[in-house]
């Protein structure tokens, strides 16, 4: 029955704005600019368009661009690859893809980190410096919280020799103290989860204390890295407050 009363409704309001149509004349007719087979493209559509043109392209060149992704789009829908199990799941996955990127984007603007002298200092102090750490590895995340089936690696880098990530942790490590479990790409064929603990440091003889320090770029890293960490402790937080339930395998 409720479904009945939804159709009443849609042809209520249908009729309503048919009247408005036939009593008004105020009607705004859109004026078409463009049409390929059924496919009508109106000025106001095309004007929308028009914001996104590539800048190497003119405008003659971005309609034929247009005709062209219209007439695929008219292709495949005849093919109805649209109706394709495949097909639905690659839309469903850009979907939820484009509103997480949405989503982590807004947060990371909203971020407000400050970078302060002691972080420029630390960052400095530490590229004098170089860092021995103990590598170790596990095939799952459980594992790493139950320290099983590990692989122990020995890291012995100078400061600027260290990766990306690598750097910013030796950082806020203290000698003999334990980063968190850390995990790579989830995509990744070969996934798995790390621990570093920072066994020594030991500073580099005749280090130049008064090398050129691109102090644009540390700041640019250090406020990043914060906002990584900022990220990963948002994202726990959210976590650790949902109901998560799965069956044990």
């Amino acid at each position: 029955m409720k479904y009945l009363y939804y159709i009443m409704a849609i042809m209520i309001v249908f009729s309503g704005l048919v009247a408005y149509g036939v009593f008004t004349s105020k009607v705004e007719i859109t004026k078409p600019f463009l049409s390929i087979n059924d496919r009508v493209i109106s000025e106001k559509e095309f004007k929308n368009m028009l914001v996104k043109k590539p800048h190497h392209m003119d405008q003659d060149q971005f309609i034929e661009e247009i005709i062209e992704k219209q007439l695929f789009i008219q292709e495949a829908v005849k093919l109805e690859i649209n109706k394709e199990k495949a097909f639905r799941m690659s839309v469903q996955n850009f979907y939820e893809q484009s509103l997480i990127k949405i989503l982590l984007d807004r947060k990371l603007d909203a971020m407000q980190v400050d970078v302060t002298e002691e972080d420029i200092a630390k960052y400095k102090a530490a590229s004098q410096n170089k860092f021995f750490l103990t590598k170790k590895i596990y095939p799952s995340m459980k594992d790493a919280q139950n320290r099983t089936n590990e692989t122990i690696e020995k890291i012995e880098a100078a400061f600027p020799d260290l990766s990306y990530d690598l750097k910013f942790m030796v950082m806020t490590l203290g000698v003999g103290e334990v980063s968190k479990p850390i995990a790579n790409d989830l995509t990744s064929m070969d996934f798995q989860v790390y621990i570093y603990k920072l066994d020594k440091v030991q500073k580099i003889e005749n280090s130049n204390e008064t090398q050129e320090f691109d102090i644009e770029y540390v700041t640019g890293y250090i406020k990043d890295k914060k906002k990584e960490q900022l990220m990963d402790e948002w994202y726990d937080k959210m976590r650790n407050a949902a109901e998560i339930w799965r069956k044990n395998e």
